[in-house]
């Protein structure tokens, strides 16, 4: 009887741990994107606004992204797993270039972010970085990578350049 007690519990235990695993990645678009403004959800470690947008159009499938106001970049990806339709909590990491740029208090540079985003196995999910400021153009390798606990699941780099001067 308690045998059969242990072997549903430890069966439930591993259930609930594959509810809440990606195996792996699938990034099948990248680029810049148009999108709407968003509503904010919180603030990431460096304090930058952190919104969910209802949609995105890829304007052009690029590493390759120029700078400018109201722009934005980023992929699109599917969190794949054992069990679709569950929650995942991933990590996302923003490494900005070497000279970084102004964090959200506007006195700090960093080279640098993080915050915590929930993905649901299966589904198609996008992460973009737009331009707000002007404290945001900032040229350089900026490369975005998503983790689950400690597994890298992707790493996705993009070169930020100015646009040219006329």
């Amino acid at each position: 009887m308690f045998k059969s007690i242990f072997v549903a519990i430890a069966v439930l235990f591993a259930a609930a741990a594959q509810a809440q695993t990606a195996t792996q990645l699938d990034v099948y678009e990248f680029g810049t994107y148009r999108s709407a403004p968003g509503v904010e959800v919180g603030k990431t470690r460096a304090g930058f606004s952190h919104k969910h947008i209802e949609g995105i159009e890829l304007i052009e499938s690029t590493r390759v992204v120029v700078a400018q106001l109201g722009g934005s970049f980023g992929f699109r990806f599917r969190a794949m797993g054992n069990r679709p339709g569950s929650a995942v909590p991933l990590t996302i990491v923003v490494h900005f270039p070497p000279d970084g740029m102004m964090a959200g208090d506007g006195k700090t540079a960093v080279t640098g972010d993080e915050y915590v985003e929930n993905a649901i196995v299966g589904d198609d999910e996008f992460l973009t970085w737009k331009f707000d400021n002007r404290s945001d153009l900032v040229p350089g390798i900026w490369v975005i990578e998503i983790y689950e606990g400690n597994k890298r699941l992707t790493e996705q780099p993009f070169k930020v350049i100015l646009p040219p001067v006329s």
